[in-house]
């Protein structure tokens, strides 16, 4: 069996979320247009090819944890950048819901949940106050503040 048989259908859930968020990336923003988006797109061969079997293994889980986590930081941040940079005058329920990303943020965020479900079935303890819901939240807005100032100063 490719992965252990308690934590497989987290594992391919978190997949089958990468390679959909993945398809979904490249559909809307095709690498070949515009150079920058291959960073994104590299990030997806690591989220479907690499992560899934990092998460298999106590040695290597808390690597693709965090490879994972950040990503869906730094995707949930870039995606609140790209709405913001496209806003119209008029903000409207509807704009928000089906317009921004936000509906991509949340399936987006939907990936951290599953990890951590795969993390405590290597450390059924948990691991301290470090990889809580708390933790993650406050990365969040690390990156946040470092991605408005970096902003700010490159404007």
């Amino acid at each position: 069996m490719l992965f252990k048989k308690e934590i497989q259908n987290e594992i391919l859930a978190l997949l089958f979320l990468s390679i959909g968020g993945w398809f979904l990336h490249l559909k809307v923003h095709a690498p070949s247009s515009n150079p920058s988006n291959y960073v994104p797109f590299l990030f997806g061969v690591v989220n479907v090819f690499i992560v899934p079997f990092l998460l298999c293994r106590k040695k290597s889980v808390i690597i693709g944890y965090l490879i994972n986590g950040f990503g869906v930081i730094i995707g949930a941040v870039t995606m609140v950048h790209l709405s913001l940079s496209g806003i119209p005058s008029e903000i409207t329920l509807s704009w928000v819901l089906l317009r921004s990303t936000l509906p991509f943020i949340i399936i987006l965020m939907a990936k951290l949940f599953i990890a951590q479900r795969i993390l405590e079935y290597f450390y059924p303890g948990g691991m301290g106050r470090f990889f809580t819901t708390y933790w993650w939240f406050k990365h969040f807005i690390y990156v946040s503040v470092v991605y408005l100032i970096g902003y700010f100063i490159g404007r």
